[in-house]
């Protein structure tokens, strides 16, 4: 959910903060079968639309509505499948798929998707009461949501989500999913102090995968403030304590080989803090997770640090994808960070919190500059945004690609929601948006 409505260094600072990762719990097996985790005590284009894009379609039912037909329980109420009736896929209803280069070899194509589903319990009247029950309704939305995924899974290969309530996941998605062929990890957000609720309507993120294209080879279940607090880079200021430690953010990173092209993938997905007073702890979140990442790239190819910059600087890196609701605007110091690689403390007026002295200048992604097909698309206003309510409509969420080796294309993206439909709503969710974001989409094709 989009909370922020409410309101509208070097190589030696990153050795040392992998010398300190000793927690991590990455499982040294490779699973055919991913079991769920405990819960713990968050170019330019040719903008042409692929052929058929934006119109409606006929569902693929080769793998059968039989994999909806279970039913989920949460609480006490009972959630039963769609029509099994096929249907116009509900992604491609009104939005296009943007090609911006022709596939060669659909074979070696890695589709990547990432959506915040927006979970039931953050759906507070003081925020949606401008909905009708029908678009808040749980029953209606999970309905609505179960034909999202199956439709989204037609077009994904990887499909990232934040905000999915544990129960739901355990009890429905995960087995449905399954049936589908998309095997999955799942990482629950701590309980936060206010919440009274059971601990398995938490939300948390999830990376789904098709088992048929990927093997998976590795996963690390992260929860952030777990390592900022075991932390010797970050001292344990003032700021550290009351800003870091104290969030229940969390992440996941999945280890994928591609079986057709056999690449290699490191594919994370998060949901960072939300506040908009906290984009330090936003940027502190990415830094973190991007270290965690190089450190699971460290212990995949059992390379040093300096060995992996190598590898990078002569654009033979690895292939990383970073996933998720950043709850960073493309004007924020996230943003910049990931984009240009590194962030000058001394020149960010928002950024004057104290944590420790090896942050009090330039703060550099280790996995150096990012690039986003995207990008294009925002900077010609063609993309406006990832979430529509009526206080916020704005980018927040992305899909990320480490600019450090030259192995592949970008190939499609998912386009914008029409604007002559936008125009008869003043917000998400609604019978065709089950949530107040919208699923973003990008397709690479390895060369």
């Amino acid at each position: 959910m989009l909370i922020s409505s409410l309101c509208s260094t070097r190589r030696p600072l990153a050795k040392a903060l992998f010398a300190v990762l000793t927690h991590a719990r990455l499982s040294q097996q490779v699973h055919s079968s991913v079991a769920v985790t405990e819960l713990p005590p968050a170019l330019e284009p040719a903008l042409a639309p692929f052929p058929g894009a934006g119109r409606p379609h006929e569902r693929n039912t080769s793998h059968g509505d039989a994999a909806w037909t279970s039913t989920a329980t949460s609480s006490s109420t009972t959630f039963a499948d769609s029509s099994a009736t096929p249907q116009r896929n509900m992604i491609l209803g009104h939005r296009p798929l943007l090609e911006l280069a022709p596939v060669r070899n659909p074979a070696r194509t890695v589709t990547v998707s990432s959506y915040n589903i927006l979970s039931r319990h953050y759906l507070w009247e003081s925020l949606y009461s401008y909905l009708p029950l029908e678009y808040t309704n749980w029953s209606q939305r999970f309905r609505r949501l179960n034909q999202s995924f199956r439709d989204l899974s037609e077009l994904s290969d990887i499909m990232c989500f934040q905000e999915m309530e544990y129960q739901v996941y355990h009890d429905h998605w995960k087995a449905a999913m399954e049936r589908l062929g998309y095997d999955s990890i799942f990482q629950t957000k701590p309980r936060p102090g206010y919440w009274k609720k059971s601990a398995n309507m938490m939300d948390g993120v999830s990376v789904f995968y098709n088992r048929d294209k990927f093997d998976l080879l590795n996963y690390e279940q992260i929860n952030l403030a777990d390592h900022f607090k075991h932390s010797s880079i970050i001292d344990q200021t003032a700021d550290t304590q009351t800003r870091l430690n104290v969030r229940n953010t969390v992440a996941v990173i999945v280890v994928l080989r591609h079986k057709a092209s056999g690449e290699t993938l490191f594919v994370s997905n998060t949901h960072l803090y939300w506040s908009p007073k906290h984009d330090d702890v936003k940027l502190m979140q990415t830094y973190l997770l991007t270290s965690l990442v190089k450190h699971s790239i460290m212990r995949h190819y059992k390379m040093s640090f300096d060995e992996v910059d190598d590898m990078m600087r002569a654009k033979q890196g690895p292939n990383v994808v970073m996933v998720g609701d950043f709850n960073s605007s493309p004007t924020s110091m996230v943003y910049r960070f990931m984009s240009k690689g590194l962030v000058d403390k001394k020149q960010e007026v928002k950024f004057n919190q104290d944590y420790g002295m090896k942050f009090s200048h330039l703060i550099n992604n280790g996995l150096g500059k990012f690039k986003s097909p995207y990008k294009d698309l925002y900077s010609k206003g063609l993309f406006t945004k990832t979430t529509y309510t009526p206080k916020f409509k704005g980018v927040i969420d992305y899909i990320w690609f480490a600019d450090c080796n030259n192995k592949y294309n970008f190939t499609k993206v998912l386009g914008d929601v029409d604007h002559s439909y936008l125009e008869h709503f003043k917000g998400f969710p609604n019978e065709d948006f089950p949530s107040d974001h919208i699923p973003i989409l990008a397709q690479i094709e390895f060369k």
